[in-house]
């Protein structure tokens, strides 16, 4: 059996679709469609049902579904095995973060790598989705949260506020949550409405949402043009944007994250230490407390 075509299938029974496979995978639609074909022929056994609004698993299909997931985190815990024996300080390390955390934090962090270690090279992944580090789609995370996953292990490099900003300019700006009132605001949408401060944001200024937008970077733009006042946590320190005050009960914690059997390998440990450094030599950001987590 060929490997890549239990890839394909697995992420069909996730997705449920083709085109939720496809985009999962990075590839074409056409691509699943044959792999799909080429693999049911191969074994003889029929594994979905095509239905009009989706792919569903037969009990052959769902018997597959069980032993192909035994599979994948059998070749998974043979990868990351075989990279934690791996002490040279070279090579590719992919590194996820926010866009906002990406612009900010991460470009003094690799500066700082090429003159230190100039064998390895940083792939930055921007993105508001959680890459899977279980799964090696990124070696290390950058992630805002309170609660980090347990089945890592990591470190607390500083803590966030969240406060309602607006642009520096602005000689009327309010003082409290009080003043907005009446007073244009910038919304979130998508994911970024999981987050507490949007969440507060949504409920007491709905009506005066006049523009919205999923990643903290555009939020940060339309403040500085003049749409309206929106919340952004502490680490936003854009040229044109003025923090007015902080939102009690929505702060949260960057955490620097990554699987416990990848954290001795040197180029990844290497990454790891760079942007510690680079938030600890960083005027503008609290002192970590250098907590280390273990994982269970």
């Amino acid at each position: 059996m060929n490997w890549d075509d239990l890839k394909v299938f697995l992420a069909i029974a996730e997705a449920g679709t083709l085109a939720g496979a496809a985009r999962s995978l990075s590839v074409n639609h056409s691509t699943v469609f044959r792999r799909l074909n080429a693999l049911e022929e191969g074994i003889g056994v029929r594994l979905f049902d095509r239905l009009p609004d989706g792919y569903v698993l037969t009990p052959a299909g769902e018997r597959m579904q069980a032993l192909g997931r035994t599979a994948e985190t059998a070749i998974q815990d043979i990868e990351r095995e075989l990279a934690g024996h791996d002490l040279a300080p070279t090579g590719v390390v992919r590194l996820t973060a926010a866009p906002d955390i990406a612009s900010t934090i991460i470009p003094p962090a690799v500066l700082a790598l090429r003159k230190s270690h100039p064998g390895i090279v940083v792939e930055v992944l921007a993105g508001d989705s959680d890459y899977d580090l279980n799964r090696r789609e990124a070696d290390i995370a950058l992630r805002a949260t309170s609660r980090p996953p347990e089945n890592l292990v990591g470190r607390r490099l500083m803590g966030i506020d969240w406060c309602v900003c607006g642009r520096s300019r602005d000689r009327r700006a309010p003082g409290t949550a009080a003043e907005l009132s009446g007073r244009p605001m910038v919304g979130a949408d998508s994911a970024l409405l999981r987050l507490a401060a949007f969440q507060w944001l949504e409920a007491d200024y709905h009506d005066s949402i006049v523009a919205r937008a999923n990643d903290l970077t555009t939020i940060a733009s339309l403040i500085i043009a003049g749409v309206g006042y929106s919340v952004l946590p502490s680490n936003h320190r854009e040229s044109g944007l003025k923090p007015l005050f902080k939102l009690p009960g929505t702060s949260s914690e960057m955490w620097l994250l990554t699987h416990p059997d990848l954290r001795n390998v040197r180029r990844i440990r290497a990454v790891w230490d760079a942007l510690v450094e680079a938030i600890g030599n960083d005027p503008n950001q609290p002192p970590s407390s250098a907590t280390i987590r273990k994982p269970r």
